[in-house]
């Protein structure tokens, strides 16, 4: 409670800024859209900007191993926190697949248009059906697509169990996969259950520095949809182990 009440002037400081970057960012992507039209060039530097901003306002200090050579793929990360979003926006600026819900959130409708989101209802077939489409036409236009196939956020210390449906639409389209490991050092970085945002942003983010390691897997490409969500989800448990295992002999 303490470190609390003594870093909320940081915190609140950054929820500003955060705030402002955003509806900056999104404003000039909205003007440049309305102007020039949709480009994969706008989607990668604006997504791209708007991560590494928010990594350096929030004091995030990452270590990456690994490396990615290609622009067709859907990314898999495992799914700690909404930080997440922006760690992946700053490595990887990609095409999120998001809940259907999201759209009532300020600027994400706005927000969405800009960087190719793609919105699905998991109760509809047809809304199923639109997102494989979706996805295939991203990757046409060599924008990577990410999506977190826990389905929601989990504290760890591996993955739960993964939602199948990404895994049917890769496998059936033939898109290869690349799974990716997230893990912040401090487990209390994990934004889980009815956790607020603003409650878990001020106990998280006045601390100075936030430190999280991301380990790229290797790229997976198999007709079977079962193997694929299987193999998948041993590799990114595996690099989860490994970070976990080097901090361990560390400390």
């Amino acid at each position: 409670m303490l470190r609390i009440i003594l870093f909320a002037p940081l915190a609140l400081i950054r929820l500003i800024l955060v705030f402002a970057v955003t509806v900056i960012l999104v404003a000039v992507g909205s003007a440049y859209l309305w102007i020039f039209g949709f480009s994969q060039k706008l989607q990668k530097r604006l997504m791209s900007a708007w991560g590494k901003s928010i990594l350096l306002i929030c004091g995030i200090k990452t270590n990456s191993t690994g490396r990615i050579q290609s622009d067709c793929f859907i990314l898999l990360p495992n799914h700690r926190s909404y930080l997440d979003i922006f760690i992946v926006s700053a490595f990887i600026p990609s095409s999120f697949v998001g809940k259907a819900e999201l759209k009532k959130w300020p600027m994400i409708k706005a927000g969405a248009r800009i960087t190719q989101l793609i919105f699905v209802s998991r109760s509809e077939l047809k809304s199923l059906v639109n997102t494989m489409n979706k996805i295939k036409q991203s990757l046409y236009n060599k924008i990577p697509v990410t999506v977190f196939p826990e389905g929601t956020t989990y504290k760890g210390p591996l993955t739960r169990p993964f939602k199948k449906g990404t895994f049917k639409i890769a496998a059936d389209a033939g898109i290869p996969v690349i799974p990716m490991a997230i893990h912040f050092e401090d487990e209390n970085d994990a934004w889980i259950d009815d956790d607020t945002f603003v409650g878990h942003f001020f106990r998280q983010m006045g601390k100075p520095v936030t430190k999280v390691h991301l380990q790229f897997g290797e790229p997976i490409l198999n007709r079977d949809f079962k193997i694929l969500q299987e193999t998948t989800r041993l590799q990114i448990d595996s690099m989860l182990q490994k970070i976990q295992s080097e901090l361990f002999a560390k400390n």
